[in-house]
């Protein structure tokens, strides 16, 4: 079998800004306008959002919303208040549309709740009148800084297991800007989308109009995995494989490549912590460490592509790149490889119908790795294509030559014999 080639082309940035969500103050009269929080988005049927990609869509019809955390720090600026400042005004609050509740919250109405985003309990802006809870300074120009990260887990290191996606979040007594522990989960089907906030600073209570923006970003990178089939050519220009006539099994004369398992490691991109401050561009990542490893099998191969051909069972492979699924992809924490820390093993097989054969088939079976051969970097929010090429060479004949006779030695015979 030809050596299996990995190629890591970086893709367009997918949803660098995946979703808008604003937050802003209820239309109520008087001073004591609560925290209400709206996102403009389209709306589905409803989903858990916790495993593969979340978008604006399914974000607002998701069970589990996103997380709030909100400092207050009176007429002082986060940037002199953080090194001291606990969320003391809103701690991991789960805010989820009302859309994705089978029936609505006893306390919900659409007064306090006019983008139909809830939470509870609610939350009043700061008004410039003392309160016992928080001590609001006489003036409008007490601050709160909020943060944000989706999806939302209310106990930590329980999904999708013990030990995978969001592990441990700070404290509530904890100072400064909220982090979070992550680590990717181990199978292809289980991947967690996590996504951060450019957080929204100092803000002060505004007019019932207002608008306090969130941005949700990714905080990891995806790896969108395909596969091919490369038949006598490195390009991949030419088909060679036998012409599959589409009825589901191996005809005469026709090969199948079944891929039985594929196992991506990405060394460096398993665990980390976020910080949820958001003040550069990128997500800000820290301790990042250990080696991701995700396997795909039949479970998460698309249904449409697993296949059976002589008792063999896997995601058939075609000379045309397809996605072994695409919404189930890896995410990885943002890193630069280094050279043999990106690893991909196939173990697929090569089935050809031959009558001739006994049981009637050719079934050869192959287990390849291959590895990075300079460093890779993946960024987050950023989607890469890696194509793995599962290269054959097909059994060619030739006549070179066909060997002259040697003559060994020369013996005359006369008939009849000549008398003298």
């Amino acid at each position: 079998m030809k050596k299996i080639l990995l190629i890591a082309a970086s893709a367009a940035l997918v949803l660098a800004s995946c979703a808008k969500i604003e937050h802003f103050q209820a239309p109520t009269a008087g001073d004591d306008a609560s925290i209400s929080f709206g996102v403009y988005a389209g709306r589905t049927t409803n989903t858990k959002a916790t495993y593969g990609d979340i978008t604006t869509a399914n974000l607002s019809s998701s069970q589990d919303g996103f997380g709030v955390f909100a400092y207050y720090t009176q007429t002082t600026d986060w940037a002199s208040a953080a090194a001291s400042a606990t969320p003391n005004f809103m701690y991991n609050q789960q805010v989820r549309n009302i859309s994705s509740y089978a029936e609505s919250p006893s306390d919900y109405t659409a007064a306090k709740y006019p983008s139909g985003w809830y939470y509870t309990p609610i939350k009043y802006w700061p008004n410039g009148q003392n309160s016992t809870a928080y001590e609001a300074a006489a003036t409008s120009a007490d601050k709160i800084s909020f943060f944000a990260y989706a999806p939302q887990i209310a106990t930590v290191n329980t999904v999708p297991a013990t030990g995978q996606g969001i592990t441990a979040m700070s404290a509530n007594t904890a100072n400064g800007a909220p982090t979070l522990n992550f680590t990717v989960p181990t199978k292809a089907e289980e991947q967690i989308d996590l996504l951060w906030a450019n957080p929204v600073l100092n803000a002060t209570k505004q007019a019932l109009s207002g608008r306090v923006a969130f941005t949700f970003k990714h905080a990891l990178s995806k790896l969108n995995i395909q596969v091919r089939a490369v038949v006598d050519d490195l390009t991949g220009a030419t088909s060679n494989l036998p012409t599959d006539n589409g009825d589901d099994t191996v005809d005469q004369g026709e090969t199948w490549i079944i891929l039985e398992s594929l196992t991506l490691t990405a060394n460096g991109t398993k665990s980390g912590t976020l910080t949820l401050d958001g003040a550069a561009s990128a997500p800000s990542w820290t301790s990042v460490s250990g080696n991701t490893a995700i396997e795909y099998g039949e479970d998460s191969f698309t249904a449409t592509a697993v296949k059976t051909a002589n008792s063999k069972t896997g995601f058939k492979v075609t000379e045309t790149a397809t996605d072994l699924n695409s919404t189930k992809s890896p995410m990885i924490i943002p890193a630069t490889i280094t050279a043999g820390g990106f690893i991909i093993t196939a173990n697929y097989w090569v089935i050809t119908k031959d009558s001739a054969l006994n049981g009637g088939f050719s079934t050869i079976q192959n287990n390849i790795t291959k590895t990075s051969a300079a460093a890779v970097t993946f960024d987050a929010g950023k989607k890469y294509n890696i194509i793995v090429n599962l290269g054959l060479n097909s059994v060619d004949f030739n006549v070179t030559e066909v060997t002259d006779w040697a003559v060994d030695s020369s013996t005359e015979y006369h008939l009849p014999q000549n008398n003298s």
